[in-house]
């Protein structure tokens, strides 16, 4: 008889249910983790309110971020241990498709997943989670001694503000950059910036999230309740300028024609939040043309082994300081009270525990 587990299975909108299944099957060269941590992110809650694009058949396993113990280990696995204290990047790249030839293996079109056949990652919200093949063979990092599991789960979220940070090479010592939203994501730009040598301002919200941005590093934090108009407020705050790179991190349509209205001349805007699926957005043509804008949006569907590893190293050494982010924790069986937690903002990120690592 197959082992059974504890599992938030993820069966459509607002429907989550977490219910025994058979621990995943693990295979030869693969590994078996057992979860000592999941962390609540705003994919899931984008899924958990109104589903998602690309879904494997339902019910699937629900989650993605989440680090562990290394159970099981395939006969035909190399590099990890039993008993190592491991993360698992999302998916691996084929390393044969165009876009991996091209040296783009974030868009590589035949990826695989923590979900076996899945178009996307789950299985964070569980007991154990098996980790195909190719993916342990490349994307499965050894976590510091200092770090918790719940930190290392986090380095994929990290990694993606890393990757779209990098593509800003435009930011120099000393510039001015405004971060527009106030979730973990915006923390985690709000620290590279500042790692950059950036004057940071951000702008939310949430006045607890505002708190935790200073202490974060951010130079000046608005919040946009208490502005008649935010672009003058971030103006005034640099002295009578524009800022030199503006990153939004909200997913608003609204939001990312504020953030190409609000850069000075010959400036950048990142627009890196997802909106909703068939959304439309309008920028004057104009501005755009004669102010000489740069507009990026690096959407990262797949963290490589570097930007995760590199991760690890930014948590580690306490420049990005992770534990601050966690605003509270949760046993597997509320999952659904996580995930609605984050969903209402009562904080930036939620942790969940199974039953083994559960202490009361």
């Amino acid at each position: 008889m197959q082992e059974k587990m504890l599992a938030a299975m993820y069966y459509g909108p607002k429907d989550v249910r977490v219910e025994e299944v058979p621990v995943p099957e693990m295979e030869d060269d693969g590994i078996l983790i057992k979860i000592g941590a999941a962390t609540t992110c705003g994919t899931d809650v984008k899924m958990y309110v109104r589903g998602y694009p690309e879904l494997p058949v339902l019910p699937m396993p629900y989650g993605h971020e989440c680090a562990g113990i290394a159970a099981k280990v395939g006969p035909k696995s190399t590099g990890i241990k039993e008993g190592d204290r491991v993360v698992s990047g999302i998916a691996a790249p084929c390393g044969r498709c165009f876009f991996c030839k091209r040296d783009q293996p974030i868009f590589c079109i035949d990826r695989t997943y923590l979900i076996p056949g899945g178009a996307m990652a789950g299985g964070a919200y569980a007991e154990y989670i098996a980790i195909p093949g190719i993916v342990a063979k490349n994307n499965v990092h050894l976590i510091p001694d200092n770090l918790s599991f719940a930190e290392a789960a986090m380095i994929e979220p990290l990694a993606c503000a890393l990757y779209g940070i990098e593509d800003l090479p435009e930011i120099r010592i000393g510039d001015s950059v405004v971060i527009v939203g106030d979730g973990a994501i915006a923390q985690f730009f709000l620290r590279l910036a500042k790692l950059r040598g950036a004057f940071v301002v951000l702008t939310g919200s949430h006045s607890d999230r505002l708190v935790k941005a200073k202490d974060f590093g951010a130079d000046v934090v608005i919040n946009r309740h208490d502005v008649e108009d935010q672009t003058q407020a971030v103006k005034d705050a640099l002295g009578g300028f524009y800022p030199d790179v503006v990153i939004e991190s909200t997913g608003i349509p609204q939001v990312w024609e504020l953030c190409v209205n609000m850069v000075r001349r010959a400036g950048t805007v990142l627009l890196f939040g997802g909106c909703k699926s068939g959304t439309t957005v309008a920028f004057d043509t104009r501005k755009i043309h004669y102010d000489c804008l740069t507009i990026k949006s690096p959407s990262v569907y797949l963290q490589t082994p570097d930007l995760l590893k590199r991760c690890l190293y930014l948590f580690s050494s306490g420049e990005i300081k992770g534990r601050e982010l966690i605003s509270g924790t949760f046993p597997l069986k509320e999952t659904v009270k996580a995930v609605e937690s984050h969903m209402n903002r009562k904080g930036l990120k939620f942790e969940v525990i199974p039953p083994s690592f559960w202490k009361e």
